[in-house]
Parts: C-alpha cells; sequence; structure tokens
C-alpha cells in the first residue's frame, strides 16, 4: 500500500531528526534540509516538534525512569504503525509518530546518541512579532515571518537567520563571541547591538552601538573565514553605530552608509519606514505582515523607488499609496494582488506616500 503525503512526511521528518542527532550537517545536507522545507510549511513544525522531544528525552536519559520511557516510545511506534492502515493520521498521530520513530531509530542505532548539536527554532508567523530571551541574558527582537536557529555549546553563541529580520541585544562575553549567520555571511559580536535582515539578494546588517565584525561565510572546522571588505578594507572600520551595511548576495558588492537609527528601528513598534527603497524590497517588507500576498508581476515595477511611511499589516494603504502616485496598478488574483506598470500614467518618479494614501512629489 502507497504511503499518503502526511506518512512520507512523518518518514522524512524522523529520518532528519537522527541525522541531525549525529552532528552537523554538510552544505549538500543543509541543502537538502531547505530543499524539503520549501515543499510544505508544515515540514518545519514537525521537525521542530521532534527535536522538542528528542530534547525533553535527553534531559531525562540516565534517569531511572528512562527504560520504561523507551519501551513506551516502541509501543507507540507499533501503534503508529498500526494505524496507519486503519485511518489517515491526524495532525496529532503525525507529531507522536515522528516523535516515536525517531527514538526508536536512535535506539536501534545503539542508543541515545543525541548530542547537544540540534539549536533552538523560533519562528514567527506573517504580522506577529517576538521577543526572545536567550540563555546568556541576550535578547533577540524577531520581525514577522522570521525563523531564527540558536545554539550555545562550550565557548561558542552560534545563531541562524533563515528568514526575516531580527534584533539583537548581546549580553557581554568576550569569551564567548556571539555570531549569525545569515545567507552566506556571518555578523560576530560580543555585547552590542545590531539588527540582520534577509531580503532577496541582499544581506543587511543595522548596528546601533558596539562593534561587530562581518565575515564572508562560516568558514570550516579551525579556519576562520575572512573579513568581508568594502573598497579593499575590512567592513568593520566603516560599519560605525548609526550606519548599515549591505551585502549583495548574488554580485558580491559590499556598501556601507549612514543611516537613520530611529528609522532603521521603526518595524518594532509597527511601522515601515521607506526612504528611496526600491519597490522589490518594500514589497517584499510589506508582505512579512500580509496574508494575502502582493507579487511583482513586471521587473520595472520593482525597480521604482518610494519613500512614505505605512502602519505594518495595513496593506490596502501601501497599495492605494503606491498607485496613486507611481505608474502601478493593482490586480486582484487567487489570494494575491499583482502590481503591473500602468503605462502612460504619470512619469514614473520618486514619490513620497503617507500611510494614510495621500502624497505629494519629493
Amino acid at each position: 500500500m502507497n504511503h499518503t503525503p502526511a506518512e512520507e512526511a512523518l518518514d522524512a521528518a524522523a529520518a532528519w531528526c537522527v541525522r541531525l542527532a549525529e552532528g552537523e550537517l554538510s552544505p549538500a545536507e543543509h541543502d537538502d534540509l531547505q530543499a524539503w522545507f520549501a515543499v510544505d510549511p508544515q515540514h518545519r513544525a514537525l521537525l521542530d516538534d521532534a527535536v522538542s522531544a528528542w530534547r525533553a528525552v535527553d534531559e531525562q536519559a540516565m534517569s531511572p525512569g528512562m527504560v520504561a520511557l523507551r519501551g513506551e516510545a516502541l509501543e507507540d511506534l507499533r501503534r503508529a504503525q498500526q494505524a496507519r492502515w486503519s485511518r489517515r493520521p491526524g495532525r496529532r498521530a503525525v507529531i507522536g509518530g515522528a516523535v516515536a520513530a525517531c527514538l526508536a531509530a536512535a535506539l536501534a542505532g545503539g542508543g541515545l546518541a543525541w548530542r547537544a548539536s540540534l539549536p533552538d527554532v523560533y519562528r514567527t508567523t506573517e504580522g506577529e512579532r517576538r521577543i526572545v530571551e536567550l540563555p546568556d541574558g541576550s535578547r533577540a527582537s524577531l520581525d514577522a515571518a522570521t525563523v531564527l536557529r540558536v545554539r550555545y555549546d562550550g565557548g561558542r553563541r552560534r545563531l541562524w537567520l533563515d528568514e526575516g529580520r531580527a534584533k539583537f541585544s548581546v549580553a557581554k562575553d568576550p569569551l564567548r563571541p556571539f555570531s549569525v549567520a545569515a545567507d552566506g555571511k556571518l555578523v560576530v559580536a560580543t555585547g552590542t547591538t545590531f539588527s540582520v535582515e534577509r531580503l532577496p539578494g541582499q544581506m543587511r546588517v543595522v548596528l546601533y552601538e558596539g562593534h561587530v565584525a562581518v565575515l564572508d561565510g562560516e568558514g570550516a572546522r579551525g579556519r576562520p573565514p575572512p573579513s568581508l571588505k568594502v573598497d579593499g578594507a575590512p567592513a568593520e572600520r566603516l560599519l560605525t553605530p548609526d550606519h548599515e551595511l549591505v551585502a549583495s548576495t548574488t554580485f558580491g558588492t559590499t556598501v556601507v552608509s549612514a543611516t537613520d537609527p530611529s528609522r532603521a528601528a521603526s518595524w518594532e513598534s509597527g511601522q515601515l519606514v521607506f526612504q528611496d527603497e526600491p519597490m522589490d524590497l518594500a514589497v517584499e517588507r510589506v508582505n512579512r505582515y500580509a496574508r494575502e500576498k502582493l507579487r511583482i508581476a513586471d521587473p520595472a515595477v520593482g525597480r521604482l523607488k518610494i519613500s512614505g511611511v505605512f502602519t505594518s499589516g495595513d496593506t490596502r494603504a501601501f497599495v492605494d499609496g503606491v498607485t496613486a502616485v507611481l505608474p502601478v496598478r493593482a490586480e486582484p488574483a487567487s489570494g494575491e494582488t499583482v502590481l503591473r506598470i500602468a503605462r502612460g500614467k504619470g512619469d514614473g518618479g520618486q514619490k513620497k506616500i503617507s500611510g494614510a494614501g495621500e502624497s505629494s512629489a519629493d
């Protein structure tokens, strides 16, 4: 009998759980895992649930009750396998089966080989912001539609920004660098305040106070990656407080420029502030708060630039403002709004757009 998609996802989550328990993934394996995540948003949730259960098991691995727990897990696995033939698994059955499968697979492989190699995963959905207190007293403020992985081990505090944006207030600890990897770049600090953002083709760092090093890649074991350079000089020489670094992940270019710290942090208070922002990046940020997404169908729209202030989540005000002052038309489609060039409308110049939909020429 063929397995259902839910059953196949359960099996894949179990396999990834065990593979992660064995140690760090190779670059190819990491790409495969990201591709699996991209197939269905539920895949991340399945693996997260399995990881949480593994951590709970690991904390009690040496307790007298572990033998009984192992027996119960194996029995749960047998029941889950029997249930596959009698009914379609629901959400709870899938989660329970994945957890039991992970545990049983590890037992069959020679016992609990769990190490503290699996990161904690923090995520936000569209329109949700969240503040996370980290084990060392550091704080991470997550923007909407953000995925952050955190792993503290030995002398290292390592984080990975897989999606979105996060601002970090780092507890000072010179002996344990605090590093955030994003899109092939690594930001390292010991005690400072900065944000990291992933956008299509870009990785951005805003430094609010302190000092950070920005490195090109995560480096191999025992070999630190080289510093990211701007005009031949290490980027951190120019990246001083109230400055922003923008590193292209497609063309290899990096620039550092002054920024208004209040504008850069406006998303934490529920505002989206654009200053000569290309439309493609503005839409990317607006979509973090929108269930019904905007899609740019014409590359010419993405190249237009806008300035304005909007309330995050108020997608309609953004669309009304853009279409009122730029040569852009909005077309409703199934579950999204498509933006196209409106031929013959206006001159395509920059305009200032307010969140209320009022506009004036710059």
